[in-house]
């Protein structure tokens, strides 16, 4: 857990000195593939959960197989940060 603390700080001062654009967090569960696959993958967002005490939001997230269709496809987001 300390890492992930780390990173963060890291990529928030990063963002400050940076100029780029906000940071989003996200706070979730991942749901893995079996260690057997080894084809592509992309995560899915399954449900959002009620918000943390914190009042931070919450999500189900799970991988699935193959490539992500290109209508659901966001494109890189470099101010999300899944947790």
């Amino acid at each position: 857990m300390r890492s992930v603390v780390s990173r963060l700080a890291r990529l928030e001062r990063e963002v400050r000195t940076s100029g780029r654009r906000r940071i989003t967090v996200q706070y979730g569960y991942l749901k893995t593939l079996p260690e057997e696959y080894t084809g592509p993958r992309y995560v899915a967002t399954v449900r959002q959960l009620p918000p943390g005490p914190g009042g931070e939001d919450w999500f189900d997230w799970e991988e699935r197989p193959g490539p992500e269709s290109a209508s659901n496809a966001t494109g890189p987001d470099d101010g999300l940060v899944r947790v």
